[in-house]
């Protein structure tokens, strides 16, 4: 098995398991470390097209660009949680119809 079919069957897991995470899991929490491993299959495969493409400079460009659009989203979702977990304690995304006003 090569390095490059080895690195794309890896991101490919990494994205289809932080998804199956996602919805699968009701606590909050546990949806956002969802996210956060499908967010990390998705840069390892920039790091594969750029190698593929032989133009790493493009692809640390992204990569630099995926790690700070995904450092807001991470804290924008913990930002949530946190109001979350105020108003109910177990983090079940299912009672936030409650807070409805």
């Amino acid at each position: 098995m090569t390095q490059t079919t080895f690195l794309s069957i890896l991101s490919a897991f990494l994205f289809v398991l932080g998804w199956i995470c996602l919805i699968s899991q009701r606590n909050a929490f546990k949806q956002v470390i969802g996210l956060k491993i499908m967010l990390q299959g998705v840069t390892l495969s920039l790091v594969l097209a750029g190698k593929l493409q032989e133009n790493m400079n493009l692809a640390q460009t992204m990569i630099i660009s995926a790690l700070i659009v995904e450092t807001i989203v991470i804290a924008l979702a913990l930002a949530m949680i946190v109001s979350i977990f105020r108003s109910i304690p177990d983090g079940d995304i299912d009672l936030l119809r409650k807070l409805r006003g």
